[in-house]
């Protein structure tokens, strides 16, 4: 079994796909989601939310890139425990670059598709959908939750012309996508079969 690095936008799944993974394989999990936030309350100076798609991805992508590699040194090479990690959406080409050329340091010939099970759950939702989705699941422990609707709105807008970007990105990767705008469950259930 590989590692698994669950991506997509906000209300796609990825935490409930993480938890079904967990208890089918007994898998560790990764909440990005909360490793960032934790460090943006702690170090707000680091602008690691802003709302602005592009300076929030910039500020958090080398985090998340060398965190996850310590877990994969840790997990595989410590341990031999294997991790699930529920991440959010990132430009696939800056973190994966830092991701090769850290662990590539810890082992000649590294491949990430070697290590790793990457998973994309897509959206076809307009900007709109994923506001409605967003607060009518939105809970105190999400980023959201405090947000004005301006601000998510704006937010919501960036994150769909960001996943067209992703879509190129996703086919020069080799990415499993799904989307999940319907028949998540039935998505779920199939990833689960991998």
């Amino acid at each position: 079994m590989k590692n698994i690095l669950i991506f997509g936008p906000s209300r796609a799944g990825k935490t409930t796909l993480a938890k079904r993974l967990k208890d089918e394989f007994g898998l560790n999990v990764a909440n990005w989601d909360c490793i960032n936030h934790a460090f943006a309350r702690a170090y707000p100076q680091l602008e690691i939310f802003t709302g602005d798609w592009d300076k929030t991805d910039k500020n958090a992508t080398p985090f998340v890139a060398y965190y996850t590699c310590e877990l994969v040194r840790h997990a595989t090479y410590s341990t031999g425990s294997k991790f699930v990690a529920d991440m959010s959406c990132f430009v696939f080409d800056t973190i994966f670059a830092m991701m090769e050329e850290r662990l590539s340091d810890m082992d000649e010939g590294f491949n990430l598709h070697d290590e790793f099970v990457f998973i994309y759950l897509g959206s076809s939702r307009s900007s709109e959908e994923m506001f409605r989705d967003v607060r009518l699941y939105d809970t105190e422990d999400d980023w959201t939750y405090s947000s004005s609707d301006a601000r998510l709105r704006k937010w919501c807008d960036a994150q769909i012309g960001h996943d067209l970007l992703i879509d190129t990105q996703l086919n020069k990767l080799k990415f499993l996508r799904y989307d999940v705008v319907q028949g998540r469950e039935q998505v779920l259930i199939k990833l689960l079969m991998i």
